[in-house]
């Protein structure tokens, strides 16, 4: 070999080192600049790498609304307008929820694509930080590809490849963006797990929609299918997207929980078997325990008691959570339901109360059910210009008072 031609070689190969050395050390770090939001192993949720709490919404049609029509850009208001209000951050619908949705992103990719691009980028401009939920409805993925809904709990399901591919495409278009505080997996898998009338439950059906006409029992699902689905969610966002905060999107239990999964019946779980039961679906690497806290969980028998208030709830879940190292997020709260039953003044003051419970807790993020979503006018929708806009200005005035303690 030539002598000239091997020190330019090796010159080469010692610029390449030196380069990809340098490359290697910018990625490091820049790496923790795109994790706004982090969980320590004391369950602490840091922004920013300071310990913090704030409260935000759900913007659940945020994606939707352009999704069904892609002249809807109205999202880009709701975003601005919600920095107004301090909202730090929304929880949010990614990704289709009936297969009439999902079929945008199987038949046209890059057009669903530039659609969600934009969501992003207005919650960025004006400052809002993300929790996208991927795949709200559990039914949704299986429907689309033709399976029965037991099947998102098989690995080797098509509805696993399909998860999969979605998960892989959020992660190479957003894991580098800051916008993005946690990622959740969908909403409320774990009521519809473990019924015992589970026949008179079956996931929805909306064939205009692309649902099935009939369902069957391989449509109900069991706890270990949603921790199977959990398991490929977390493992899959894990790789892909390392330290970013994950959670279930689960609601609070169901008070008999346990018993459902042990005995298939309706007896109450007492607080140990509550706890148990929270701590296993939320196993590693989930590092938000969901809940969703409405006001019928004081009267539903909870810890084997006729009552327990928010406080007792709150303090229960912020306990075992932070003793497993992970914290917590009240995905939803809301006193809607009391609206439609018992008038506005009593929801009023039940929006109060759970406000008041949530400052007081050790809970660091909760976000309000549900800004501008017209669909449920008569019950939760809230905006700045209905009779619901109370609630928005509440929730400035906590996080004025949570961001300066």
């Amino acid at each position: 070999m030539n002598p000239g031609f091997a020190a330019s070689r090796l010159a080469l190969s010692l610029a390449l080192i030196i380069l990809f050395s340098a490359f290697t050390l910018v990625q490091a770090e820049d790496a923790p600049s795109r994790l706004r939001l982090t969980i320590n192993e004391d369950g602490q949720a840091l922004l920013d790498g300071s310990p913090w709490r704030g409260v935000g919404v759900n913007f659940f049609s945020a994606f939707r609304r352009t999704l069904d029509d892609p002249e809807d850009h109205s999202y880009v208001e709701g975003f601005r307008e919600l920095a107004d209000y301090r909202i730090p951050f929304v929880r949010f619908m990614c990704g289709g929820f009936f297969p009439a949705e999902w079929k945008h992103y199987v038949e046209d990719k890059a057009g669903y694509f530039e659609r969600l691009d934009r969501v992003v980028d207005a919650a960025e401009e004006a400052g809002v930080g993300l929790i996208p939920s991927v795949f709200w409805f559990y039914a949704g993925v299986p429907d689309t590809v033709g399976e029965n809904v037991k099947e998102i709990g098989n690995p080797e399901s098509r509805s696993a490849a399909f998860m999969r591919s979605y998960l892989q495409d959020l992660a190479e278009r957003y894991a580098s963006r800051s916008v993005i505080w946690a990622w959740e997996l969908g909403n409320e898998y774990n009521l519809a797990m473990d019924l015992p009338n589970a026949m008179d439950h079956l996931p929805m059906r909306a064939p205009f929609r692309g649902t099935p006409a009939h369902r069957t029992m391989e449509d109900a699902l069991s706890s270990d299918d949603v921790l199977s689905v959990m398991k490929l969610f977390g493992e899959t966002m894990s790789t892909l997207d390392p330290g970013r905060p994950l959670t279930s999107g689960h609601s609070i239990n169901r008070p008999s929980q346990y018993h459902q999964r042990i005995e298939n019946s309706w007896k109450r779980d007492s607080t140990a078997q509550y706890c148990r039961e929270v701590l296993r679906h939320h196993p590693h690497p989930f590092d938000l325990v969901s809940i969703h806290l409405y006001p019928a969980a004081r009267t539903d028998g909870y810890f084997a008691q006729p009552y327990a208030s928010y406080e007792y709830h709150l303090a229960t879940i912020a306990a075992i959570s932070a003793q497993a190292g992970k914290a917590v997020f009240i995905g939803e709260f809301g006193a809607g339901i009391m609206e439609k039953e018992l008038g506005d003044e009593v929801a009023r003051e039940n929006f109060h109360q759970l406000l008041t419970a949530i400052e007081h807790s050790n809970v660091p993020l909760s976000a309000l059910w549900v800004y501008d979503f017209p669909f449920q006018e008569k019950e939760c929708n809230v905006t700045s210009t209905n009779k619901r806009a109370y609630q928005l200005k509440a929730l400035k005035e906590l996080n004025m008072r949570l961001q300066n303690k």
